[in-house]
């Protein structure tokens, strides 16, 4: 479902990218939003990232907060939300034929996966508004 090995998943764990959940037994749960941080982790080093960058970004839309010296710039990375949005369009591009070939229950799933996505892109410009703009 991830789209990844299980090696992965335990250094990604290991690193910080993705928190699971713990059960009474100690095995790890990872939720949907581990899902969506997954993919997002995947976008980002396709993007080309690096691992340390990548858990920088996570860490800044987890606290809602920017680095200093984004702030005295007063912007937050733009070329990296034109990125986010360039890849969810061609995410979108690339699902729409497998959505309408798919039954509804698949078809849920795949756009619960894109909203989480996009949800994450928002999130980042909504960071960029306030900055940018904080007297609106």
């Amino acid at each position: 479902m991830a789209g990844v090995s299980r090696r992965t998943i335990d250094y990604y764990t290991n690193l910080g990218l993705l928190k699971p959940l713990r059960s009474e037994s100690h095995y790890r749960y990872y939720t949907e939003e581990s899902l969506w941080r997954l993919k997002l982790i995947e976008g980002m080093k396709k993007q080309r990232y690096t691992l340390e960058e990548i858990k920088q970004r996570l860490d800044l839309l987890e606290s809602g907060n920017q680095p200093k010296e984004t702030k005295h710039q007063g912007t937050l990375d733009i070329n990296f939300l034109k990125e986010q949005f360039k890849m969810l369009e061609g995410q979108l591009a690339q699902l729409q034929p497998l959505v309408n070939s798919t039954d509804v229950n698949q078809a849920a799933l795949i756009t619960k996966q894109v909203v989480m996505q996009s949800m994450a892109v928002i999130q980042s410009l909504i960071l960029y508004i306030n900055e940018a703009v904080p007297f609106i």
